[in-house]
């Protein structure tokens, strides 16, 4: 790599070089964390070696108040220039574009541009930087409310209140309304409640029928079964139960179910409410639905909630089950008869 001479001082320049296998410096006041006890010796361009006498951190600010940090820098004090590693960038979670005259550097993860570095006659990338003092890194805030939120690891206002009113912690001041805090809105967000009275009824027999597989247990039925195959009526919530050695027994279960139910009832099944289980998705379980005329109403993929009425089943089931093996004293390869007697339930 060959450089031209610039008027611009050394310490806030940073060349881009993709033969780097690190960022290297040798200025070591722009550390703001160093480790001198880390020892290596790195081979140059020209063969070279030249000794490193320590690893650290380094603060840069592009000038437009954007602050980054560099880890894993190489302090090598007799390094005439600072070098950026393209490749250890790209490690870093940066994705950088080579084009035309210039480099721009992305976050991967917010897609935002970091910098956008223009080359130079001579065919550089030079990265021009304003150095950050050690003390700009230390968060202020003048609020004492939102310090106080900090200082209790993002405790809620409500909680806060009550340390502050009962006296509970010396020094800490009356607690006011706080600001929005990004930290929490990332750290504690969840899932809102599943709207519940919004799903679709069934007005007779056999209209909407819920299916379900659970297992594979744990301990083999006595009959030999890993899983069971439950079907629910939603307008009578009768249920059905099926045992299976395997889950590729699903279909040929369901023409036994579906067959059983509609020469009994006189009525025919309309609507299959189903998750997107591999056993309800072959193409034989599809290519028989068809021609039968039955309607598939498959759940979003990994929202449960959307098969309720067969999830709450199938647990109260096992749960029963369970419960009830273990208040007798029995084995656990006669799960299969508890859940057969309570399925009906």
């Amino acid at each position: 790599m060959a450089y031209h001479a610039d008027t611009t001082s050394s310490n806030n320049i940073w060349f881009l070089d993709s033969g780097c296998s690190n960022h290297m410096t040798g200025i070591k006041s722009l550390f703001t964390e160093l480790d001198e006890s880390y020892k290596l010796k790195v081979r140059l361009g020209d063969d070279k070696q030249m000794q490193v006498e320590g690893k650290g951190t380094v603060a840069i600010n592009n000038g437009h108040g954007n602050v980054k940090l560099l880890y894993s820098v190489y302090f090598i004090p007799h390094l005439s220039q600072n070098l950026l590693s393209v490749g250890q960038l790209m490690a870093s979670g940066y994705s950088i574009l080579f084009d035309d005259v210039s480099c721009v550097i992305r976050d991967k993860k917010s897609d935002q541009i970091i910098v956008d570095v223009r080359m130079t006659p001579n065919k550089l990338f030079p990265l021009e930087v304003s150095s950050v003092e050690s003390h700009a890194l230390v968060v202020k805030e003048n609020r004492e409310s939102t310090l106080w939120h900090l200082r209790y690891g993002h405790l809620n206002v409500k909680g806060l209140k009550l340390l502050s009113q009962k006296e509970m912690v010396f020094g800490l001041p009356k607690i006011e309304s706080l600001d929005q805090c990004e930290g929490c809105i990332y750290g504690k967000q969840c899932k809102r409640p599943f709207p519940t009275g919004k799903s679709r009824r069934a007005s007779s027999c056999l209209e909407i029928i819920h299916a379900d597989l659970c297992g594979p247990m744990q301990t083999k039925s006595f009959g030999g079964s890993r899983y069971f195959l439950l079907f629910t009526d939603d307008y009578i919530r009768m249920s059905w139960v099926y045992f299976l050695q395997f889950k590729s027994e699903t279909f040929e279960n369901f023409k036994k179910f579906k067959a059983h139910v509609e020469k009994q009832s006189g009525k025919c099944i309309k609507v299959l409410h189903l998750d997107r289980g591999g056993e309800f998705l072959s193409h034989e379980f599809i290519q028989f639905c068809e021609e039968q005329g039955l309607h598939r109403e498959l759940t979003v993929p990994s929202t449960p909630e959307q098969n309720g009425i067969a999830e709450r089943k199938n647990r109260t089931v096992v749960e029963m089950a369970r419960s009830m093996l273990k208040a007798k004293g029995l084995p656990n390869n006669l799960w299969a008869e508890g859940v057969s007697l309570l399925s009906t339930c």
